[in-house]
């Protein structure tokens, strides 16, 4: 997919693109402890915010349309149900 050359080892402008670790956890922190999540539920979140919704699928950053469709959603879970023998009354 171009992110390592053909030994294997990773090319340095991938590497130099990625997050550290601390940049990584970032967000996941602030969606734990922000009271500006109160109340809020179902959201996606990216770099220390929610996650706006993105009008083309190639994009880096943002939600992808299709995320947020309900009736997908909704077959998936209950496709999950069925091959894994668990139901979930919700």
């Amino acid at each position: 997919m171009g992110f390592v050359d053909a030994a294997g080892n990773m090319l340095p402008e991938v590497a130099a693109a990625l997050k550290t670790i601390p940049q990584g956890a970032a967000t996941t922190v602030w969606c734990a402890t922000s009271p500006l999540l109160n109340n809020i539920g179902g959201v996606y979140c990216e770099d220390g915010d929610v996650a706006v919704l993105s009008s083309d699928i190639s994009h880096q950053k943002g939600v992808n349309p299709y995320s947020l469709d309900e009736a997908a959603a909704k077959k998936l879970w209950t496709l999950t149900e069925e091959m894994t023998g668990l139901k979930f009354n919700m």
